[in-house]
């Protein structure tokens, strides 16, 4: 027998058949929406998806992190600042937040932890993949005085055109969106400046994302053109070194390392673009180029070029040190890390370049329990003051002492290991810094050890630092969160762009050459 169902019944089943029915359509899309999402990550992740739930995943992960293996993470900003940063961004989440807005969510809020070894950075085949396109804005160009002018010639748009926007975006907007998404120590700007400079198609994708054209408002001699551009494949743009300045087209701005020799000024030009070598493979090249070019040359000044060194191997300065001053590295300085265990193995992808491996992870624990041991107040500190001291290569450097004046170079590219060198070169008598603040900061810095973990969802790459370093030698002049100021500072200008003028270089040979006097009297730092 069928039972008798009422009509109220039979409404009411209807309702919450078709509410059921509404239910699973909803279900069905949003696991479609995240199927669809997960096969656009796989091949064109650039362009894909996450849900707020992912999206709030990853953001606590990137806090965990940071709260848990960090040397040093609240050296700017305190804990409790941070975390209601992060929570923030995890409570405003949209329902679906694209890839690009989110990686620029996170990328922004990293910039707040004010450490230049703190990073993220999208996934290596997630770039790759998006590089391939012809989506990047072509041109380098150089920032003065806040304005963007074009860096490049035989493009489109002439040298020296002076940017207004592009695609509708005023350039002090562009300056300052694009600049949130580089790292910097403490309170430094030259970095952040020279980073937008250097990659700057780069960065505009990351902020913008594609754009196979580019509707460019610019001005020459107070004349106003608008201009289409087409784009070209990121890959192409940096394999081909696109972004490099007009003026940087010597081969000592393309090598690792350099040696030119200008017998009219007994000067020699020691270019060092890197630290990211082996100690054995530099020296060698240090020690032919330097011995080739100064032998028999009677030189007199040395002028050390670190503008664009990043960086790298820190024991590469013990040997460049002694050529300067004739002694051994003493670097002083106290060091501390928040925990000797290495966590979270499982989104773990490598230490300082190494693939994460459980052998690389126990020697990564073993180093940190051997050099690091907990004090009174709990923190794991190292008693060895002079941290670099085990960096001594056993090389024969007498015949490469330089007696006569040392000219440093340095930029806002300068930075970690290159900026260290600055600093400690500075305090010597016969060294004279040239250029601009340096991107490292001046009286410590969190890094040595980097861990670069993938965060589950978005697969963004997370680089912390474990070792958290304070100078001792950092001179009295520099405040806290800034980095290495040169004794003459010396800033491009339109006229040097527009003719193709090296200005910190030519101030640099210029005061070699009609300058001594002023070099001997002059109190430095003024």
């Amino acid at each position: 027998m069928n039972p008798i169902i009422h009509p109220d019944d039979q409404n009411r089943n209807r309702m919450i058949r078709n509410t059921a029915i509404k239910v699973l359509k909803s279900t069905f899309t949003i696991i479609m929406m995240m199927v669809l999402s997960l096969s656009a990550f796989a091949n064109n992740g650039f362009d894909h998806s996450l849900s707020k739930q992912q999206a709030a995943q990853d953001l606590s992960f990137y806090f965990k992190l940071i709260d848990e293996q960090h040397g040093n993470p609240y050296a700017y900003i305190s804990r409790a600042e941070f975390k209601q940063l992060v929570d923030a961004n995890i409570n405003s989440l949209p329902e679906i937040i694209s890839y690009q807005h989110f990686s620029n969510l996170v990328i922004e809020l990293n910039q707040k932890l004010r450490c230049g070894h703190t990073a993220v950075s999208i996934d290596t085949q997630i770039l790759k993949t998006a590089t391939e396109k012809s989506d990047f804005f072509p041109y380098p160009v150089s920032i003065i005085d806040n304005e963007v002018y074009i860096d490049f010639e035989g493009g489109t748009l002439p040298l020296g055109s002076k940017i207004v926007s592009i695609n509708g975006i005023p350039s002090q907007q562009l300056l300052k969106e694009l600049t949130a998404l580089t790292i910097t120590d403490g309170f430094i700007e030259t970095k952040k400046f020279r980073e937008v400079e250097q990659k700057f198609g780069y960065y505009f994708f990351l902020k913008y994302g594609a754009s196979p054209e580019f509707n460019v408002n610019s001005n020459l001699n107070g004349k106003t053109n608008t201009t289409t551009i087409q784009g070209i494949p990121g890959n192409q743009m940096m394999a081909n070194n696109y972004m490099r300045p007009v003026y940087q087209t010597n081969e000592r701005y393309i090598h690792f390392t350099h040696v030119d020799a200008i017998d009219s000024l007994q000067t020699l030009v020691l270019t060092l673009n890197t630290f990211q070598a082996s100690p054995e493979w530099f020296f060698q090249k240090i020690y032919d180029q330097y011995s080739a070019a100064s032998k028999g040359a009677g030189v007199n000044n040395l002028v050390l070029d670190l503008r664009n060194n990043e960086g790298g191997d820190r024991r590469l300065l013990n040997f460049l040190y002694k050529m300067i001053a004739g002694t051994d590295l003493v670097d002083p300085s106290s060091t501390s890390t928040r925990s000797l265990k290495i966590t979270h193995e499982d989104q773990l992808r490598g230490i300082n370049g190494a693939v994460g491996s459980e052998e690389v992870v126990a020697n990564a624990e073993q180093y940190l329990e051997k050099h690091f041991s907990a004090n009174a107040k709990g923190e794991f500190v190292n008693d060895t003051q002079n941290w670099h001291e085990e960096f001594e290569l056993g090389f024969d450097l007498k015949d490469m002492k330089f007696e006569g004046q040392v000219y440093v170079l340095t930029s806002g590219k300068t930075f970690s290991a290159a900026a260290d060198f600055a600093r400690i070169l500075g305090q010597l008598d016969n060294v004279i810094l040239v250029g601009e603040e340096t991107g490292g900061a001046n009286a410590g810095r969190t890094a040595n050890m980097l861990l670069n973990y993938s965060l589950p969802n978005s697969a963004l790459m997370v680089q912390v630092p474990v070792i958290s370093e304070t100078f001792q030698n950092k001179g009295d002049k520099n405040e806290k969160g800034r980095g290495v100021f040169p004794d003459f500072t010396v800033k491009k200008t339109y006229a040097d762009l527009i003719n193709k003028q090296d200005a910190v270089f030519n101030f640099t040979l210029d005061l070699i050459a009609h300058k001594p006097n002023l070099v001997a009297s002059t109190s430095l730092g003024q």
